[in-house]
């Protein structure tokens, strides 16, 4: 993250005096910068901005005394940067469809370990098929993944990170990847011809703007370029879903290193 960018926890907290029209000449400035280049910040501040007519639209009369109390003990904690614990980044509605019976079985495994990590969306899709990995993330998911030999692994042009190619889609070449990128390392800079989805498994990186800890999930288009960078201290391992293989940019591209 830039000087002038702030990240999503920074945007988060200041999402409230940015509302009321109280932020500073580089607050505000930061804050459109990161908006436009963060698409689960857009998210969230359309939800924040809905929030107070569901409010009005809940109450039949006007709200009592504890309820506004309430409200303003929200705003004051989003303002303060007291989050709620678990994931800060969502799936898109759109993406929910791989549940459902002929959807994507690769995003579907995204999306069901986003779910064991969740308790917002639970309450939203359920539980019944959530993956918890609570306990152990790569331990966890091995049940629900083809065996460990059939595993296709590369270190190749990484810059010390590791991909495995896990399962891949014969008839429509959408693949589902297993990615490790040590502490303080940056994913080679790579292009998209198709949708990627990536969920954090453990660690936790800075994509954009996004910072991504365990249970976020961030997807980028066809056409997005970038290089993600894993925050020191320890490894940041992700599942990652492409319809198409990544193009690596620089050398990497000339000599044909693709995943």
């Amino acid at each position: 993250m830039t000087f002038l960018v702030p990240t999503c926890e920074r945007v988060t907290s200041l999402l409230t005096a940015y509302e009321e029209g109280a932020l500073g000449p580089w607050d505000w400035l930061g804050m459109k910068l990161h908006l436009a280049l963060c698409p689960p910040c857009q998210t969230f501040l359309a939800a924040f901005d809905r929030t107070p007519a569901l409010l009005r639209r809940a109450w039949d009369d006007e709200p009592t005394p504890v309820a506004e109390h309430a409200l303003s003990g929200a705003l004051a904690a989003l303002r303060e940067g007291r989050l709620p614990r678990g994931p800060q980044h969502h799936p898109e509605s759109e993406a929910w469809a791989a549940l459902e019976p002929g959807g994507d079985p690769l995003l579907a495994i995204l999306l069901r370990v986003h779910l064991g990590q969740c308790e917002t969306c639970r309450t939203t899709h359920g539980s019944d098929l959530a993956i918890s990995t609570a306990e152990d993330p790569l331990e966890s998911l091995r049940p629900h993944l083809p065996p460990e030999t059939h595993w296709r692994w590369t270190h190749r042009g990484l810059g010390g990170g590791r991909v495995a190619l896990i399962q891949k889609d014969a008839a429509t070449g959408a693949a589902l990847h297993l990615a490790c990128l040590p502490g303080g390392r940056r994913t080679p800079v790579h292009g998209h011809e198709g949708l990627e989805c990536a969920l954090v498994l453990c660690g936790a990186l800075q994509d954009g703007p996004a910072h991504l800890h365990a249970g976020d999930w961030i997807a980028h288009q066809a056409g997005h370029l970038h290089g993600p960078t894993a925050d020191p201290g320890g490894e940041c391992w992700a599942l990652v879903s492409l319809e198409r293989p990544v193009k690596f940019t620089g050398w990497r591209g000339a000599l044909g290193i693709f995943n």
